[in-house]
């Protein structure tokens, strides 16, 4: 049985789903969509994967599944390993409060219109939108500084334990500080600082970083 991961490696949402991989030990796959492997994003062959032509696909050889938060559930529950959900009926329902609060507030502003108008500028002359980026800005620091508050006196955003709530924002967080005064979101925020450290020194994290971007395999190399 073969697991394969569909989706670029830059992805944020393919690197959560990758980081829950390697927090279970599984071994997989990364299939590439648009090489080969799968036809170009969104058409006929990667509609059959996921019906919306969207990113991530997991397939382990019995079932198909599309969706961030539903394929790492599914490696959680499907197999063997650490637990990456609360067992605390409460630490398991904060779980899921950050996880929507990530996918429905802090994901639309810290990479739609924060970082990707950096990597795939849309504005005049094919410069980077200011407009949106300066309106994301403050959303960002709102959100950094709840995120701070609530981080107080624990380590992980739910449970004792890595949850799937910082999967999802351990990539996120990422982008954010790579871009030019990205970093002032985080100003002050030590709780969060001590969030981050713990994230980064996972194994999870250090062997998704896509090629390319501070801390990837290729840098180290160079």
């Amino acid at each position: 049985m073969t697991i394969i991961i569909y989706g670029a490696a830059a992805s944020s949402f393919v690197r959560t789903v990758r980081m829950a991989a390697h927090e279970k030990g599984l071994d997989y796959e990364l299939g590439q969509v648009g090489d080969g492997t799968v036809g170009a994003l969104g058409s006929p062959d990667h509609r059959k994967l996921h019906p919306f032509g969207k990113i991530p696909v997991f397939t382990d050889g019995k079932v198909t599944l599309w969706e961030s938060m539903a394929i790492c559930r599914y490696i959680d529950e499907a197999y063997e390993g650490k637990a990456l959900q609360p067992g605390d009926v409460l630490e398991r329902a904060r779980m899921e409060q950050w996880i929507s609060a990530g996918l429905d507030y802090v994901i639309p502003q810290a990479i739609r219109n924060f970082a990707q108008q950096y990597v795939f500028p849309s504005g005049p002359n094919g410069q980077p939108d200011m407009a949106k980026i300066n309106e994301a800005k403050p959303k960002i620091r709102e959100a950094m500084l709840i995120m701070d508050k609530e981080l107080e006196g624990r380590t992980w955003l739910a449970g004792d334990d890595l949850s799937i709530a910082d999967l999802l924002y351990a990539p996120v967080l990422t982008y954010v500080g790579q871009m030019p005064d990205g970093m002032e979101a985080f100003d002050g925020c030590q709780n969060l600082y001590r969030w981050w450290e713990a994230v980064t020194a996972l194994e999870s994290y250090k062997a998704t970083v896509p090629d390319g971007v501070p801390g990837s395999a290729t840098q180290a190399a160079e």
